[in-house]
């Protein structure tokens, strides 16, 4: 028989835990398979995980604050050795031999998540629920039903089981972190077309519920809510290749609290550096499929790219020139690398004030805008030979945040350049009053093309580990056109931006133009450090 991983999400159980362990520890022989019994110590005050870890066979995974039962599961299926999981509560108050019957299921291929039902003819669970909470019960999974369209009535018990790969899949795209993570994962799981099959159970012992009643189902409520515009923003559609989770690409920690989620992608702030990034994230393959469609020409440009980046050119050669600029006096006259140069109108500001212009693109539709401004390597900045210790200014316009790993990206720009020569870059700042104001809408959560996105903290630390000196950080700022600057603060709201930026037009008012901040950080930075190597980071595995 197939082993299985089981988790327990325990906070504050230390009297509770020594009883639910004992019974754990039979659950092998109960079910005839091998068990591996993952205790998830949500920030306890109280000794959860010393009482955990004292018994024998046990693993135990300390999180070092409480941030909630769904945090909790989703650092136990991390974890999970076993191709089959399920997960129950830290006092047991089921009778597990109903995961017999579920894994049976999953192993015939019948479904791929089992959940138990209490409201089925089968189940025994008349023990330790008043009539409140039975009707408060009862009004949620009509919630349920009327907010996100679950058809099960009962999403919340606490016993469940998955294969492996299904798990991890789905507990990929949680962003719910309390109790609300249940009927969070069967909408994913609804919305990715899994199969799902209830089971009855048998409540063994009065349900100690730790839930708090009123405080706790107003949270759901909102959770609920959450949900729902999470389907409405296709943040469920997940794609096959984006199905793993990686730890931080800056600091390497595996520990996250998710910001958004959108067209089938989740962006999550690192809780050790504060880093955001996409979380799975998608594969190299995927991303270079935005640059060989119609990238410059996007009539979707509030996800990825421009819709009309050919006749900005006059607005971005502006643009370009304020900020070269902000280079020191002694680099002019030297050889420059744009890396993602698009239609190369940084290369056009650039013109006579370097002896070389350099560009890295790998747009086929850029690379044949380039020709003639110098010399154009195709390809992506990991691909393309480029000659070492050679230029004196190396710029990333809205390029940093592109890739999947920008240590790499800076360390290779470290290599290229000179000593004592330059980068200047410029990346959208998750601190910034845009990003504040516009929240989940800001124009910056363009997905899945931009992967990382900066603050002024993260920024400093990863140019200074991989050898840079920052000599200016300033908000940069753009030109902008009436028509796109009302596109990009209306964001949000799609249907009144579109309708906004046509009036607009027709008035004439898209040939004003406004020099505004863009919700970015520009950096000058010197390459001064001879070499550097980069600092151990934990693997993806």
């Amino acid at each position: 028989m197939t082993p299985f991983s089981l988790i327990v999400p325990a906070f504050e159980e230390a009297e509770r835990l020594p009883h639910t362990l004992e019974v754990l520890k039979g659950a092998s022989a109960l079910l005839d398979r091998g068990v591996e019994i993952l205790v998830v110590d949500d920030g306890s005050s109280d000794r959860t995980a010393e009482v955990a870890a004292a018994c024998e066979g046990v693993r135990v995974i300390r999180l070092p604050e409480n941030r909630g039962k769904g945090v909790a599961v989703s650092a136990g299926v991390r974890a999970a050795s076993h191709e089959l999981i399920a997960f129950t509560d830290a006092d047991c108050p089921y009778d597990l031999t109903a995961l017999t019957p579920m894994f049976a299921a999953i192993e015939a291929g019948d479904c791929d998540i089992a959940i138990g039902s209490r409201e089925l003819a089968d189940s025994e669970v008349n023990l330790g629920y008043g009539w409140m909470r039975r009707f408060s019960g009862q009004i949620f999974s009509y919630l349920t039903w009327l907010a996100i369209g679950l058809p099960f009535r009962d999403s919340q018990c606490g016993l469940k089981a998955f294969r492996a790969d299904t798990a991890r899949k789905l507990f990929a795209m949680r962003t719910i972190e309390g109790f609300g993570f249940d009927f969070e994962i069967l909408a994913a799981a609804l919305n990715q077309g899994e199969r799902v099959q209830r089971f009855p159970v048998r409540l063994t012992h009065s349900d100690d519920s730790r839930i708090r009643l009123i405080r706790d189902s107003l949270q759901m409520a909102r959770d609920l809510l959450r949900v729902r515009r999470a389907l409405r923003r296709r943040a469920y559609d997940f794609q096959p290749d984006d199905r793993t989770e990686h730890p931080c690409p800056l600091c390497g920690d595996a520990d996250f609290e998710p910001v958004v989620a959108k067209d089938g992608f989740r962006m999550v702030a690192c809780r050790g550096c504060g880093l955001w990034y996409l979380n799975p994230m998608p594969s190299e393959a995927r991303l270079g499929s935005l640059y060989e469609q119609e990238y410059f020409a996007n009539a979707d440009s509030l996800s990825a790219g421009y819709e009309d980046y050919a006749t900005r050119g006059e607005d971005f050669r502006e643009v370009f020139a304020h900020r070269l600029a902000a280079l020191p006096p002694e680099v002019e006259g030297g050889r420059l690398l744009d890396v993602g140069a698009g239609f190369g109108y940084l290369l056009d500001a650039a013109e006579g004030k370097f002896s070389e212009r350099w560009a890295v693109e790998r747009s086929p539709d850029a690379v044949e805008a380039l020709q003639g401004k110098g010399t154009v390597c195709r390809g992506t900045l990991a691909e393309v030979e480029l000659p070492n210790s050679y230029f004196d200014v190396v710029s990333l316009q809205d390029c940093l945040e592109h890739f999947r790993d920008p240590r790499e990206a800076l360390l290779r720009i470290r290599e290229v350049l000179r000593p004592g020569g330059r980068v200047i870059l410029v990346t959208p700042n998750t601190d910034s009053l845009l990003a504040k104001l516009q929240r989940r809408s800001w124009v910056s959560l363009k997905f899945p093309e931009h992967v990382v996105l900066f603050q002024p903290g993260t920024l400093k630390r990863i140019l200074e580990e991989t050898g840079f000196i920052i000599e200016t950080r300033t908000a940069a700022g753009q030109y902008a056109r009436l028509d796109f600057l009302v596109s990009r603060v209306l964001s949000g709201y799609p249907r009144l931006a579109s309708l906004a930026q046509a009036s607009v037009a027709k008035l004439g008012g898209a040939h004003l133009r406004f020099w505004v901040g863009s919700g970015s950080l520009q950096v000058v930075a010197s390459g001064a450090l001879a070499s550097v190597a980069p600092p151990e980071r934990p693997s993806a595995d």
